[in-house]
């Protein structure tokens, strides 16, 4: 039988897939970084974000996203991201669904107090169940460039280190981009540096993250870059919530944005 924690995860997890889809997004509130520590056995993590982002061309977009991760085992998790957009622009509002995305986590090396690194390792596998022609419809090609109607493959590697009260975490990832039907993409090379700062306050933790990835579209010139500051504020030890600004370094990038979630753990 069922417990009545599993039968959530799995209503949760069946409805996200369902109504919504992902792009491949980071913990909370990161644009790209992971952390290298998993969740315990039986753990889960619930997340939910409110995103937007200016881009040049005058084009919005707002992104709901849904993020659940269990622990299936101490060191191995399993997560799923569900998002949704709206797009608004000189051509009007629209929505667009993304792409599911699944990631599977695998800690290797756990952090301990004489050595506080976690090494871990991330698959990524995007699936191609975007709303391609809402896609196709947006003012700037950008705004939802993983929308190719084929599947994704990538691989992260995962570092964090504690020099407290910073926490540092460091990531290089390569994906494996599906082309699709008369056209040829780049696979991408990512990268993420991004560090937890442990203020006086013990509730409030200050964040920042450069990120950045190769363009899969081979006729972009430049390459996506974004920096992002922002705060965590842990209500209770179930709770946090965040809140950011991001600045785009580079002409792919979106101008500005800025994000508000919270996390639920149970």
């Amino acid at each position: 039988m069922i417990d009545g924690r599993m039968a959530l995860i799995w209503v949760v997890v069946a409805s996200a897939i369902v109504w919504t889809a992902a792009s491949a997004q980071a913990e909370r509130p990161f644009v790209a970084a992971e952390r290298g520590p998993t969740l315990e056995h039986g753990m889960s993590r619930l997340e939910f974000g409110v995103e937007s982002a200016r881009f040049s061309s005058q084009t919005t977009r707002y992104t709901l996203m849904t993020e659940l991760t269990y622990g299936l085992l101490d060191h191995l998790n399993f997560e799923v991201e569900a998002p949704y957009f709206l797009v608004t622009g000189p051509g009007g509002t629209q929505g667009v669904v993304g792409d599911v995305t699944l990631r599977p986590k695998v800690l290797f090396l756990k952090g301990r107090e004489a050595n506080p690194l976690s090494l871990a390792g991330e698959v990524v596998l995007k699936f191609p169940s975007c709303d391609e022609s809402g896609a196709a419809g947006t003012a700037n090609p950008t705004v939802n460039a993983a929308c190719t109607g084929e599947t994704d493959l990538g691989f992260i590697g995962i570092a964090t280190k504690e020099f407290l009260p910073v926490t540092v975490h460091l990531n290089i990832g390569y994906t494996f981009v599906g082309n699709p039907p008369g056209q040829t993409l780049d696979n991408v090379i990512s990268y993420a540096l991004a560090f937890e700062y442990g203020t006086v306050l013990p509730a409030i933790v200050l964040v920042g993250e450069l990120a950045g990835e190769t363009d899969r579209n081979p006729r972009v010139g430049d390459n996506p870059l974004t920096l992002l500051v922002g705060v965590m504020y842990r209500m209770n030890r179930r709770v946090n919530l965040d809140g950011s600004l991001t600045a785009g370094l580079t002409s792919p990038s979106p101008d500005y944005g800025a994000s508000l979630g919270v996390s639920y753990s149970f």
